[in-house]
């Protein structure tokens, strides 16, 4: 009887232990050609694989991914959002849960270009060769100068 009991508490203690807790990590790393584009990542930050991944704005269903991500992997993701305040939520079929919180600017992204000035007047190259080319005309001229006086 001891040994029934025994094996029944081991096989009922051995999938505990072998259990492995499933975690999800959502990350907001930028903002895309709009600033309604918000670009996420998504990665499997415990030690069982997740799948079936569903992306919540403001409580309510925005995208589902069906497939299955293993541990220390990870998927970018870009949503497109109206301006204001937002709650993304991913959670996955296992129970692994994140959130994080997002403001979209309603101004639209203006990066300023920057403005490429070549200014020959201030290289030395430019100077360099300048004076390289007047040289040698000098010399040319020269010896087309003393080429005529022999004749």
């Amino acid at each position: 009887m001891k040994k029934m009991i025994i094996a029944m508490v081991a096989l009922l203690v051995i999938p505990i232990v072998f259990s492995q807790e499933a975690g999800i990590l959502l990350n907001q790393y930028g903002f895309g050609k709009t600033p309604n584009e918000v670009k996420f990542t998504i990665h499997c930050s415990g030690n069982a694989s997740i799948s079936n991944m569903v992306i919540y704005v403001d409580g309510k269903e925005y995208k589902r991914f069906s497939f299955t991500l293993n541990p220390k992997r990870g998927i970018s993701t870009t949503l497109i959002l109206d301006p204001g305040k937002h709650l993304v939520e991913v959670n996955s079929s296992e129970g692994a849960y994140d959130s994080e919180t997002v403001i979209v600017s309603s101004i639209p992204n203006k990066e300023p270009k920057p403005k490429e000035v070549i200014s020959f007047q201030k290289s030395n190259t430019f100077k360099i060769l300048i004076a390289f080319i007047i040289i040698s005309v000098i010399v040319v001229w020269l010896l087309m100068k003393r080429s005529k006086l022999e004749l």
